[in-house]
């Protein structure tokens, strides 16, 4: 068990942990938009999810799931470094918690897409809720560790707060096009501190 646990991180480590950042907004991405080229009807008056059950289902949900494993990887590194100047282990771990957590139910959303079926179209449901209501918490969490922490540029404390006030808007709305903004910020919050991390070598 010892060994199994060394070559995991010795294979985790071989790549810059920003990377894992970059990777889940390209992924995710890229799935994106082949399901839509392919989709020849969608339109913003869709929910992303109509993606997992069109003609271009398959990419669509194989990047919400290597997205989802990407950014769980990337956020295990992201929580230590902006958790270094904490005075409260408790609040890191739990942000640690629902970061894990809302990477793990936005994959199962990849596994379980929209669908006709009542029990898939539940799981899916609930996992994205799981999700989304777990990006609420680990996002605000997070703020509160950047701006306590001198390593990491106020701006992407803000920038995820500005992202939970949308996941909450869209949640008591349900508007497609807020969704996609809701997205488009998500894959901002990954993508800039990935990059900004890089670049300072974090």
């Amino acid at each position: 068990m010892e060994k199994l646990k060394t070559y995991i991180l010795n294979t985790y480590n071989l790549v810059p942990a920003p990377i894992y950042g970059l990777l889940s907004a390209v992924v995710g991405l890229s799935g994106d938009i082949i399901a839509i080229l392919l989709f020849q009807e969608y339109n913003l008056n869709y929910m992303i999810s109509a993606l997992g059950a069109g003609p271009g289902a398959l990419y669509f949900n194989i990047g919400t799931i290597l997205s989802g494993i990407f950014a769980l990887l990337f956020y295990l590194h992201m929580v230590k470094v902006i958790g270094k100047e904490n005075a409260d282990p408790k609040l890191e771990k739990v942000g640690r918690f629902f970061a894990i957590n809302s990477c793990i139910f936005f994959s199962l959303v990849g596994v379980f897409p929209s669908s006709r079926i009542m029990i898939i179209f539940v799981l899916h449901g609930t996992f994205a809720l799981i999700s989304w209501l777990s990006a609420i918490i680990y996002l605000s969490i997070f703020s509160k560790l950047i701006f306590k922490n001198k390593v990491i540029p106020k701006f992407f404390g803000y920038l995820a707060l500005i992202t939970v006030g949308t996941i909450i808007v869209f949640l008591l709305t349900w508007i497609p096009l807020i969704e996609w903004i809701m997205a488009i910020l998500v894959t901002l919050w990954i993508t800039l501190p990935s990059i900004y991390m890089l670049y300072r070598k974090i």
